[in-house]
């Protein structure tokens, strides 16, 4: 069972194909088992901006019947998905393009949603601590999780293993003439794809007759990276509470329960979350977060961490107030800490210079809050990246106090509001 996106630029000899295999959920021999017809179109809705984003043409035209409510979505997910992409490559307008639609879909009659909210829920992993902790809390309170990603990564599969949990992914295989196109000049840059990867999941546990898509996105993606030409930047913009609220919107758009997503780790800063997966040892040998561990080219993966981006940087320090030292150095086979390469990367993340930088990192205070603690341990404050800091104790202090508190339970439904309490301090 697969599903295919075309994008065909009239008058021109290019066209682009992308290929959402779900074989691995069913082979097609029930005929109850189908994309719904609105699923996919939401997700082609959303995988296009991969395309656009190659040109950022001034015009998009939709040539298929949409819904007012379909074309806003898109608009919103090209102005606040790749707004990193435009300001890397110094493209304002192409967070702006003119909308053009040929026809407008008639609205579906409406009718009660026949999904069942007290399914299995299906879980977003990623690899990483965030993902951890909605799993386990899931099993803790009572539920038996199907597990999904988009793709298969070592991380991801080790993760699964260690949960004991069924899961299931999806094969997404990009145009090969986008990547030709990129060594040819064609713009490049990141894009939302969070968003794809949530609808993808959408479409997974419709087919099987599941529960609500869960992610573990947290209160930090809400924060924007910098704000340039009156736009909100944020690397994170997809893993946030305005798209996760666009996209509960759309769904009932087109006349779904939108408690078919959700997050629920919305409310928690990182600090929060650092302290409950501390709590789950077994993944520590098996959980990674380092992106560069998930590069589309096999060839580039890195089987760890690698232990100088951003996000190998965040954490290793979010995490070193909250896991023995010598435990914490022999999951990243290096103390990050005591490495002075580091220094200007880690005075970045705790706001003390520049802006964020472009990585699902947490906010700056709460990267403070962890070096202001790491100031008075003997077991880290000697650690040359430390020990340098000990001089802009004053600032972190500030930056540390300016940590936001948990915000509420946000979408998460009645449920699940069992697993969401006892997530709470």
């Amino acid at each position: 069972m697969s599903y295919t996106l075309a994008s065909i630029n009239p008058g021109s000899d290019i066209s682009f194909t992308e290929t959402f295999d779900f074989s691995e959920i069913g082979d097609g021999s029930d005929p109850d088992r189908v994309i719904d017809d609105r699923l996919a179109q939401l997700l082609a809705i959303t995988a296009c901006v991969s395309y656009y984003k190659l040109a950022a043409p001034p015009r998009i035209v939709v040539d298929f019947p949409v819904a007012p409510f379909e074309v806003e979505y898109l608009r919103q997910v090209i102005e606040g998905g790749l707004g990193e992409f435009a300001y890397v490559n110094d493209l304002p307008a192409a967070l702006t393009p003119v909308i053009e639609v040929r026809s407008e879909r008639a609205p579906a009659e409406r009718v009660i949603d026949s999904w069942n909210g007290t399914a299995q829920p299906l879980v977003a992993v990623g690899g990483g601590k965030d993902s951890v902790v909605t799993i386990e809390a899931l099993k803790s309170g009572g539920w038996t999780p199907v597990l999904f990603s988009v793709n298969r990564y070592q991380p991801i599969d080790d993760c699964i293993a260690v949960s004991g949990l069924g899961s299931i992914h999806v094969r997404r295989r990009i145009d090969a003439a986008m990547t030709d196109l990129n060594k040819a000049g064609a713009y490049n840059g990141h894009i939302p794809v969070t968003a794809i990867n949530s609808c993808v999941a959408l479409v997974a546990a419709d087919l099987l007759g599941l529960g609500s898509v869960i992610m573990s996105n947290e209160q930090s993606a809400d924060i924007e990276n910098l704000v340039w030409h009156g736009f909100n930047v944020n690397h994170q913009w997809s893993k946030s509470i305005v798209y996760e609220d666009l996209l509960r919107a759309t769904l009932a758009g087109y006349g779904f329960d939108s408690n078919r997503y959700f997050s629920l780790l919305r409310a928690l800063p990182e600090s929060e979350i650092a302290n409950r997966f501390s709590e789950c040892v077994e993944y520590f040998d098996v959980f990674v977060s380092c992106n560069r561990s998930f590069a589309l080219d096999p060839s580039r993966r890195r089987s760890r961490w690698c232990g100088e981006c951003p996000k190998c940087l965040f954490v290793f320090v979010i995490l070193a107030p909250r896991i023995p030292k010598e435990r914490l150095v022999g999951i990243f086979a290096a103390n990050l800490l005591d490495t002075s390469a580091n220094l200007d990367l880690y005075r970045e993340l705790a706001g003390l210079e520049k802006h964020k930088p472009f990585e699902c990192v947490g906010d700056y205070s709460e990267v403070a809050e962890a070096f202001v603690d790491l100031l008075d341990s003997a077991d880290w404050a000697s650690d040359s990246v430390v020990a340098a800091l000990a001089a802009e104790r004053t600032s972190l202090e500030t930056i540390a106090a300016r940590r936001t508190s948990i915000i509420g339970s946000g979408n998460v439904p009645d449920e699940f509001a069992g697993v969401f309490n006892a997530l709470l301090p």
